[in-house]
């Protein structure tokens, strides 16, 4: 899902920073809002040349006051659902071999009824366990019985109806250097299984055995797209992200997962604020990296937080999401964009230290939609309407100026 570590703290006069930035949305007399993204997501997948998946996410024990407001948003503006929490291990299996897959499944239905698709998260990953890990369980035994039955029982009984699997979830540390192996890379992070507990130093795994196991198992038993998914990646000279290929590589190498079965997950926790996102040109340099190998890339959790409540904020919000959509929609290998959770006031994020007042999604705490919303329609409108791919706005004024067209 997300690491805290990925937060940063924001400056005290971050608000003076914030440029001044063009939007698409500047120009109402073509970008006016009055369709929505749902309507526009078919010609989107027209010029992709396959289905582009645009998605939020859901759990079957979300807030039942909000049912009628999800249940809209879903059948307007996302066509692509994924489970928040149902799907994770301390959810899917309570008790050692003993499985539970109804809230994870309850999410591909929910998707099924709303008319849209679905994709797994996740089969592994270090936190959200159950109870029973990471306990006494053997290096062995995890790697040769516990995660095989786990990544087998939660595929097979999710089926084929599966666009993509985060088959492993925030392995690589955020400690990494330049020039690390893939071991090192995920040693790095001192959390379980490489150690005993998170944080410990009695180690449990010593080598890549562990996610081998998780991958190989996940290869044979979904014939999807198959997701390694991290946070704080993207970034181009950046050693988490050159990690990234070292793992994948490795998975190539070592677990004979073909790079063509591959995606790699931006999670893409960012703030409004420069430093804290990736630059498009960036992320386009990292997609069209993957692409060359034969990996698609991924927007697998998208939320921004903003350090004030204005209108200099809101905006700035907007161009920088703008940007990733941007990002992902010119890139050839990049099929699903999801952002994470659904509105404000049920987001993870909240106001505080790290992340200013937060408001992190498309819609705010009463469910309204915000400037970010508009502008990520028009960019939807935009590439739908087969025009090229503009500047980087997130850039501001004095190096993008949106076309009037």
């Amino acid at each position: 899902m997300y690491g805290l570590l990925a937060l940063l703290t924001l400056p005290a006069a971050l608000a003076q920073t914030i440029p001044n930035v063009s939007l698409l949305i500047d120009n109402p007399a073509v970008y006016n809002g009055k369709a929505t993204i749902r309507s526009i997501l078919p010609w989107v997948s027209v010029r992709k040349g396959s289905l582009f998946h645009f998605g939020s996410t859901h759990d079957i024990f979300a807030p039942a006051a909000e049912a009628d407001w999800t249940s809209d948003k879903f059948w307007n503006v996302w066509n692509h659902i994924v489970a928040e929490n149902g799907c994770k291990w301390y959810d899917t299996e309570p008790q050692p071999f003993v499985h539970n897959l109804t809230d994870c499944k309850g999410v591909q239905q929910y998707a099924t009824d709303h008319g849209a698709t679905f994709r797994g998260h996740n089969t592994f990953w270090h936190s959200q366990t159950p109870s029973w890990l990471p306990g006494n369980v053997s290096a062995s035994e995890l790697v040769n019985k516990v995660i095989p039955n786990h990544v087998q029982t939660e595929i097979s009984g999710l089926g084929w109806d599966v666009t993509s699997w985060d088959v492993t979830n925030e392995l690589i540390g955020d400690s990494t250097t330049m020039g690390m192996d893939a071991w090192e890379c995920v040693q790095s992070a001192d959390r379980w299984p490489t150690v005993t507990v998170d944080g410990g130093s009695t180690p449990l795994v010593t080598d890549l055995s562990f996610a081998y196991a998780a991958w190989s198992t996940a290869l044979k038993y979904d014939p999807g797209k198959l997701v390694y998914n991290d946070y704080s990646t993207g970034a181009t000279n950046n050693s988490k992200t050159e990690c990234v290929f070292k793992l994948i590589a490795s998975l190539n190498e070592q677990a004979g997962v073909p790079y063509s079965r591959m995606g790699v997950g931006f999670q893409s926790h960012v703030g409004a604020s420069p430093g804290q996102f990736v630059p498009k040109d960036q992320l386009e340099t990292t997609f069209k990296r993957l692409a060359d190998l034969g990996v698609d890339a991924l927007i697998t959790e998208m939320d921004m937080w903003i350090p004030t409540n204005t209108t200099a904020a809101l905006r700035y919000q907007a161009a920088i999401w703008g940007d990733y959509i941007d990002a992902c929609l010119y890139s050839s290998n990049c099929h699903e964009f999801i952002n994470w959770d659904n509105r404000d006031d049920t987001s993870w994020i909240t106001p505080g230290p790290g992340h200013g007042v937060a408001m992190p999604t498309l819609f705010d705490a009463n469910g309204n939609p915000k400037p970010v919303y508009y502008e990520v329609l028009a960019r939807f409108e935009r590439y739908a309407a087969w025009k090229p791919e503009m500047c980087a706005t997130a850039m501001g004024v004095a190096h993008c100026t949106v076309p009037r067209d």
